[in-house]
C-alpha cells in the first residue's frame, strides 16, 4: 500500500508541476487548440511517467538507518523498534488507502449521478432534428447546453428566433468532442480528489472549450458584436447541468478573451519549452529505487504487509554477523533464494552475491550491523571477500529456520522468494564480539 501512496504522490506532484508551467507560459495565449492538447497531457502524462522507471537512484543512505521503512537493522533493541514502527506505519497506510478509495468512489458516483441527471433532461425533451448534432427542445428551466451528441435548447429561446450563433457555438463543442475532455477530467478528479489543482485544471479545460467555441463561432458567422451581445442578453438560468457545456457560462472571462488581441506568431516559440519540461518530469518522477531494481522483471511479491514484516523481523533477529567475517572486515550484500513447500517446509536455500541469479521476487533489504572497536578499525585493512563465504553460510542458516514462523501465505501453496541481506561494519568502542541482540 505504501507503494500506491508513493505513486499517488508522484502523480499529484507531476500534475501540479505541469499545470503551474501551463499557467505561467501558455494560459493567456489565444492558441486554444494547442492549449486543449496541453491540458489533456497534464492529466495523462503524470499517470504514466512513474511506470517508465528509466532512471535508477539508490535513495537509501550509504550508512544504514533505522528510519528507512524498507531496511531493518539487527542492532540490538533497534530491531524491535524498527519493526514496531513499520507495523504501525502499515496500519496508518491501510487507513489512508481505505479513505482514499472511499472518497474516490463517492466522487465517481457523484459524476455518474451527474451524467444520469443530464441524460434525464435530454430524455424529457422533444427531439427537433435527429441529424447530427441532435437538437432537443426542453420545457425545463435550464440554460442552452450541449452534451455529446445533443444540443438542448429551452423552447422559449428557440421560438424567439435568431439562434444561429448559439447553435453554432454548441455545435462546435460537439464537433470537437469536448464532452470527452469533461469525462476525462471527471475520472481524473476521482483519481486525484486530494489534489486541489485538479479542480483548477477542470476549470481551465472548460474555459478553454468556451474560448475555442467562441472563436470558431465568430469566425464562421462573422458577427463579433452581435455574438457578444447575445452572450450578455441570454442570462444564465438558475438551473445547472452537470458535465455539460452551457452557452451562458463564464461570460466575463469569455468577453475578455474575445476582445484580446490574437497572440503573435512569435509566441509559438514558447512551444520549445515543452520538451525540456517533459524531460524534467521524467527525471523527477521516472526513477526506480533499489527495491524496484531488485524486483524488476520479476513476479510480484505475494505476501501481505504483516507477513512480510514478520519474515523480515525473524531474519533480522536470527542473523548474526559471523566473527570471522567481522574480524576480516568482510562486508557486502548476500541474496538468498528460498524454496518452500506447503506448510512452511524448506526445500532449498541458496546464497548468491549477485541479485541477477535470483529469478523470484525479492523482499525489502535487511541490514545486519557489526561493530568493531575504532582502534582496530584504524589499523585494519579491508580483506572483504567478494564471495562472502561466511556471510552466505550465516544467511542460509537463518533462512532455513523460516519454517518455524507461522505465515498464512505458505500454508496452502509452494513459495519461492528471495532475501536481500546487507552486512556493514560500524565503529564501536570495545565491541569485539559478534553482533548480538541485546
Amino acid at each position: 500500500m505504501d507503494n500506491l501512496m508513493l505513486y499517488l504522490l508522484k502523480v499529484s506532484a507531476g500534475t501540479i508541476f505541469l499545470y503551474i508551467f501551463y499557467v505561467l507560459f501558455f494560459s493567456k495565449d489565444t492558441f486554444y487548440k494547442r492549449n486543449r492538447i496541453l491540458l489533456i497531457l497534464i492529466l495523462i502524462l503524470p499517470i504514466g511517467v512513474p511506470f517508465l522507471k528509466i532512471f535508477y537512484f539508490d535513495i537509501t543512505n550509504p550508512t544504514p538507518s533505522t528510519d528507512a521503512i524498507n531496511n531493518i537493522m539487527a542492532t540490538g533493541n533497534q530491531v524491535e523498534t524498527a519493526v514496531s514502527t513499520q507495523i504501525n506505519s502499515f496500519n496508518f497506510y491501510d487507513l489512508l488507502i481505505k479513505l482514499y478509495f472511499s472518497i474516490g468512489i463517492i466522487v465517481l458516483i457523484r459524476g455518474l449521478i451527474g451524467i444520469t441527471k443530464t441524460l434525464m433532461i435530454i430524455r424529457k425533451g422533444i427531439i427537433k432534428d435527429k441529424k447530427f448534432p441532435v437538437m432537443v427542445l426542453t420545457d425545463s428551466d435550464y440554460p442552452v447546453f450541449s452534451f455529446f451528441p445533443y444540443i438542448v435548447i429551452p423552447k422559449k429561446i428557440y421560438e424567439s428566433g435568431g439562434n444561429a450563433d448559439i447553435i453554432e457555438h454548441e455545435n462546435t463543442h460537439i464537433r470537437q468532442a469536448h464532452t470527452l475532455d469533461i469525462l476525462l477530467v471527471e475520472l481524473s478528479i476521482a483519481f486525484q480528489w486530494f489534489n486541489p489543482f485538479i479542480w483548477l485544471i477542470k476549470r481551465s479545460i472548460i474555459l478553454n472549450h468556451e474560448y475555442l467555441a467562441d472563436k470558431i463561432s465568430i469566425r464562421n458567422l462573422n458577427n463579433s458584436k452581435e455574438y457578444q451581445y447575445k452572450l450578455l442578453t441570454i442570462a444564465a438560468h438558475l438551473g445547472t447541468v452537470p458535465l455539460a457545456h452551457s452557452f451562458s457560462s463564464s461570460i466575463k472571462n469569455r468577453l475578455i478573451m474575445i476582445n484580446r488581441r490574437p497572440s503573435s506568431k512569435s509566441a509559438v516559440l514558447k512551444n520549445i519549452f515543452i520538451l525540456p519540461v517533459a524531460a524534467m518530469l521524467l527525471v523527477m518522477f521516472s526513477f526506480r529505487t533499489e527495491s524496484d531494481s531488485l524486483n524488476k522483471g520479476k513476479p510480484d511479491l505475494q505476501f501481505s504487509k504483516s507477513s512480510m514484516t514478520e519474515i523480515l523481523k525473524f531474519v533480522a533477529t536470527n542473523t548474526k554477523y559471523p566473527l570471522m567475517a567481522r574480524s576480516s572486515f568482510d562486508t557486502g550484500k548476500v541474496f538468498v533464494l528460498v524454496k518452500m513447500h506447503k506448510g512452511g517446509i524448506i526445500e532449498e536455500c541458496k546464497a548468491f552475491s549477485d541479485k541477477k541469479e535470483i529469478k523470484a521476487p525479492i523482499l525489502p533489504k535487511i541490514v545486519i550491523v557489526g561493530y568493531q572497536s575504532s582502534s582496530r578499525q584504524s589499523v585494519a585493512t579491508n580483506k572483504s571477500n567478494s564471495n562472502h563465504p561466511a556471510l552466505k553460510s550465516e544467511c542460509i542458516r537463518a533462512a532455513n529456520m523460516l519454517g518455524d514462523i507461522d505465515i498464512p501465505e505458505w500454508k496452502d501453496k509452494n513459495m519461492e522468494f528471495g532475501l536481500a541481506i546487507e552486512f556493514v561494519i560500524k565503529p564501536g568502542k570495545g565491541l569485539d564480539k559478534p553482533n548480538e541482540l541485546r
